[in-house]
């Protein structure tokens, strides 16, 4: 039966199979809680996959078949183990494999296998993990340029000093954006012009050299827009992220698109393709992976701390506990530790106690947009009667405008105002646990 399978039809079947991966990524576009930039790089795939159309083969071949089914059986039996992200590019790279089965052989992959990756929903992640580091060196070397200058710059964290004037380098002064647009530019053209994976790969570190440069430079220059010394008028705090970023992407494509190579032509091979009875059991392979998650159990809920006992006050003033509405019941339902809603007659207060390092402790702000709340106007603040920063800003949403303050403290006192910042402090042993994460929310006229 198998024999009769056009080449395509492997392809499809390799994506029906993976369709956990798909559904978390389409939640996780919906929710709000990420970009979805991804979308751009399934369209480029889409637009390599119709390209090069008529060199695909009429059979896959085996060892690139085989490969692909065994890991999207790993991605399948692996639902309660592995973090769905990491499942994710399980996914894509079985995908991509079952591509290059059909693909003519010798042409490049690497471009694709980058362009798969990007597709994922992996900003918020990168954020979170990597983006605090990021923002810490982007912070530090903009401190050094400060300095040639008459202003006195002291680094805090990922925050500047700036002649008394506190600012914030936040997520999107991280690069991670940069970053995503740099390395789908480069993955895009690579793939568009057949470059030679081991060329791309040479040319790679430049990307990222370029990124993170053009990043320092531009967040050097944002923060002297606006610590007020520059005289930039409102409008020019984007206008001068927009032309930094157009000038890295404009490098990046001067870098990939030297065209010191002769691209491969397609074409078929003589490689022999997988036998009938091999097929069927690949086929076999791909339905069960494809059913798996449908029969697998589903996996015990993560919240089995003991219960917490919250204060009876918070700065100085008696607190009456409140019932968790239904978005925070669904969340407290998976989180890795207590939550408590309170009121001190003047402010909605939510208490989160977290007892040890985790992803699933997001910002407040990520919260709000998550629940259709627009968020602006956002600032670093001294915390009222104690050591440390806050993070401010304003949200709003039909009619309702609330000023909301969050930030962490752990058990020594220390405060964070930013959640990477404490997640990396936590995982080096620099901050003891437990933590309190508060976030205070007071309405605005």
């Amino acid at each position: 039966m198998t024999r009769h399978l056009p080449g395509w039809s492997w392809l499809l079947l390799a994506v029906l199979s993976a369709w956990p991966s798909w559904l978390w990524a389409a939640r996780r576009l919906g929710d709000g809680s990420d970009d979805p930039l991804g979308i751009i790089a399934l369209v480029a795939l889409g637009l390599l996959l119709w390209r090069d159309r008529s060199g695909l083969r009429a059979q896959p071949r085996l060892k690139w078949l085989a490969l692909a089914a065994g890991l999207l059986l790993v991605a399948a039996l692996s639902q309660s183990l592995l973090p769905p992200l990491l499942r994710g590019m399980i996914s894509v790279l079985a995908l991509l494999l079952v591509i290059l089965s059909l693909r003519a052989p010798e042409q490049p992959w690497l471009a694709w296998l980058g362009l798969g990756f990007l597709s994922l929903p992996l900003l918020s992640s990168l954020q979170f993990f990597v983006g605090y580091p990021l923002r810490v060196i982007t912070a530090e070397v903009s401190s050094w340029l400060l300095r040639l200058g008459p202003w006195l710059v002291e680094r805090q964290g990922s925050a500047l000093l700036v002649d008394g004037q506190w600012i914030m380098v936040d997520a999107p002064c991280s690069g991670i954006q940069m970053a995503w647009v740099g390395y789908f530019t480069a993955c895009a053209l690579a793939a568009w012009l057949r470059l030679p994976d081991l060329l791309l790969l040479r040319r790679l570190p430049l990307v990222g050299m370029l990124v993170l440069g053009g990043n320092i430079l531009r967040n050097t220059l944002l923060v002297w827009g606006e610590s007020g010394a520059s005289g930039f008028p409102g409008w020019a705090h984007e206008g001068v992220g927009l032309l930094v970023f157009a000038a890295v992407c404009g490098m990046i494509l001067r870098v990939i698109g030297r065209r010191s190579f002769d691209a491969p032509a397609l074409g078929e091979s003589a490689c022999s393709t997988a036998p009938a009875s091999v097929q069927e059991t690949f086929l076999g392979t791909l339905l069960l992976a494809m059913v798996w998650p449908l029969l697998a159990p589903g996996s015990a809920s993560a919240n089995v701390s003991a219960p917490h006992e919250w204060p009876a006050q918070f700065e100085g003033r008696l607190l009456r506990p409140l019932a968790l509405s239904p978005v925070e019941q669904r969340f407290a339902e998976d989180f890795p530790g207590q939550l408590g809603r309170f009121t001190d007659g003047q402010r909605s207060i939510v208490l989160r106690q977290v007892l040890r390092p985790t992803r699933k402790l997001h910002p407040a702000e990520d919260c709000f947009r998550a629940i259709g709340y627009r968020v602006e106007q956002t600032q670093l603040r001294k915390r009222v009667g104690a050591e440390g920063l806050q993070r401010c800003f304003v949200v709003t949403r039909d009619g309702v405008k609330l000023q909301v303050c969050d930030y962490i403290q752990d058990a020594a006192g220390q405060s964070f105002s930013d959640t990477s910042a404490w997640y990396w402090s936590a995982l080096s042993g620099r901050s003891k646990g437990p933590w309190l994460a508060v976030t205070l929310a007071s309405p605005l006229p």
